[in-house]
């Protein structure tokens, strides 16, 4: 049984996943429009990198509402 705080951890670190997915995922946008690179990524690093990123955000956030 996992008690009300783990709970609550688990969803921070999935909103954590999920934000830095969306920098990811600004970053891979702003390097198509520039032709650069960010971070020394270019930008299909960049989009893969926010995928896996949203995918663990979700499978946490998944994880955690499944834990009663």
């Amino acid at each position: 049984m996992v008690n009300i705080r783990t709970k609550r951890h688990l969803i921070q670190i999935g909103r954590i996943f999920l934000a830095v997915s969306f920098v990811f995922l600004v970053g891979a946008i702003v390097t198509q429009v520039t032709g650069g690179v960010l971070l020394g990524m270019n930008q299909q690093f960049l989009f893969n990198d926010a995928i896996v990123l949203a995918l663990f955000g979700i499978g946490v956030y998944l994880f955690a509402l499944r834990k009663k």
